[in-house]
């Protein structure tokens, strides 16, 4: 009896805090609600920083319904007591003032894409980097002078193929003819707007610099800038390719590759190198890095190093001494032949003869 009895007890106090919890939960979302102002509230202080931020992606948080993650309250929180204090700092979540991992959770608290899981674990965040030290999320000039630079960029090549190939036309033709004068004014003329186009994007290049890749890449990685700078390098300066077509900024295996490995990140370029071959160079298949610095290299083929020397690391025998081969009665390979692969030209595998080919 007296079971049933505590049974029956505990069964009305569970019922009657469940009714309590439910007439009080509306009540409770709605004083939570009321911590909320809104970015329209934001802006009547802060208009020139709303105005810039509207023409940001981040502009789209104004269509969600969570005002916890909507417009300007989604990253500094709720702006009630911000906004009953006169503005004061104090009752508001300034982000650069934050730890890395809180600014961090902050941005992982919308950002749940494939590519930012692995932020926790990355170099860049057990260096202390930060969001905000590659991002600025009120400014969409980022996005901006990329498209205008590049757009700009690559209007003057064109213009300076045109002005080569109108030059070339009035050189050969007569001296005094009408052809000479027309191709010496669409000269002139295609020479104004190439320079009308340098000066629009004049004084843009610090901005862009500052916030584009690789400029923003190169303000932490200072090697890897002298290295792109080398004769032999991959088309980053160039901008035909970029540090994220390798590297996933925000984590990954390998140096924060975007692939599994080192091998399969070049392969996607590089795929004729990927064989199969019936005769493999063994490290093609360990490591690319083996033979070549992917950010570049004074010799060719972002080779590490200088052929012979860089083959004679692994393979100091038939070649490297004279005497042990018929062929090296004259001396050894290396005093007669610069590089290796005048006769061993498929370093990378053969599906010939390993001795003649690789």
């Amino acid at each position: 009896m007296k079971i049933l009895t505590t049974m029956y007890v505990v069964a009305t106090c569970l019922l009657l805090l469940m009714v309590s919890t439910w007439y009080s939960r509306p009540k409770a979302e709605a004083q939570q609600d009321n911590k909320y102002v809104g970015t329209d509230t934001c802006a009547t202080c802060h208009t020139d920083l709303c105005k810039s931020w509207a023409l940001t992606s981040h502009r789209r948080t104004l269509f969600g319904k969570d005002p916890s993650k909507s417009g300007c309250e989604a990253c500094h929180g709720p702006g009630g007591e911000h906004v009953a204090g006169g503005g004061d700092k104090t009752k508001i979540i300034i982000p650069n003032k934050l730890k890395p991992q809180q600014i961090a959770a902050i941005c992982l608290n919308c950002h749940k894409q494939e590519h930012v899981t692995l932020w926790a674990t990355s170099l860049h965040a057990r260096a202390k980097v930060t969001c905000l030290d590659c991002h600025d999320l009120h400014s969409p000039e980022t996005a901006m002078l990329a498209k205008d630079i590049d757009n700009g960029t690559i209007a003057i090549e064109g213009l300076t193929t045109e002005i080569k190939k109108m030059q070339l036309a009035a050189s050969s033709a007569a001296v005094d003819s009408e052809e000479k004068t027309k191709a010496n004014d669409k000269v002139a003329e295609l020479k104004a707007k190439a320079d009308a186009l340098r000066e629009k994007i004049k004084g843009t290049e610090t901005v862009y610099k500052r916030v584009a890749e690789p400029y923003i890449c190169y303000n932490c990685h200072k090697a890897q800038k002298v290295q792109t700078n080398m004769p032999s390098h991959h088309p980053i300066p160039e901008n035909k390719m970029q540090c994220s077509d390798c590297h996933n900024p925000h984590g990954g295996p390998n140096g924060m590759l975007k692939a599994e490995s080192i091998n399969e990140t070049c392969f996607k370029c590089h795929a004729e190198k990927l064989g199969p071959y019936t005769f493999e160079h063994e490290p093609v298949s360990e490591d690319c890095t083996t033979c070549h610095n992917p950010h570049g290299a004074a010799r060719n083929n972002l080779l590490i190093q200088s052929e012979p020397f860089l083959c004679l690391k692994c393979h100091a025998f038939p070649h490297g001494t004279s005497g042990l081969n018929p062929a090296n009665a004259e001396g050894t390979i290396t005093q007669r032949l610069v590089r290796c692969t005048v006769c061993h030209s498929q370093v990378h595998g053969s599906n010939a003869q390993r001795r003649y080919f690789y």
